[in-house]
């Protein structure tokens, strides 16, 4: 069965500290830390008066991290090896250049695991 991913509530209250504030989500985080699917779209600007933040999926996080701050992020498999393993690179863009970041060696047992250590990566040290 697929399911939605979605980020941490650590990486939720760095999102909202960014600026993810506009962007309509289905899901929040409760200010005691529980997890609420809303009926109807809120954003943070509605959720944060009542001390909830919103708890996007981690494809949206991604998105609005590329839309907004042109940080691309790549999540990598490391198929060269048994063990399974994921790592990350990040490019930023900027007028006509690029700038690439990698995680050193596949350390994530799974993809959202490594899509999580990248958005968290992109909004502690590149926003």
């Amino acid at each position: 069965m697929v399911t939605e991913d979605y980020v941490s509530f650590d990486t939720a209250k760095l999102l909202k500290e960014k600026g993810f504030n506009d962007v309509p989500v289905y899901t929040y985080y409760l200010s005691y830390g529980g997890f609420y699917m809303s009926p109807m779209a809120v954003t943070n600007k509605k959720l944060y008066a009542q001390g909830h933040i919103a708890a996007p999926t981690l494809q949206m996080a991604m998105k609005w991290l590329r839309e907004v701050h042109n940080l691309e992020i790549y999540p990598y498999h490391d198929m060269f090896q048994e063990n399974n393993k994921w790592w990350y690179g990040i490019e930023k863009f900027t007028k006509g250049c690029s700038n690439c970041q990698y995680e050193e060696e596949p350390i994530y047992s799974t993809y959202e695991e490594a899509c999580e250590a990248a958005v968290k990566y992109c909004l502690e040290n590149l926003i």
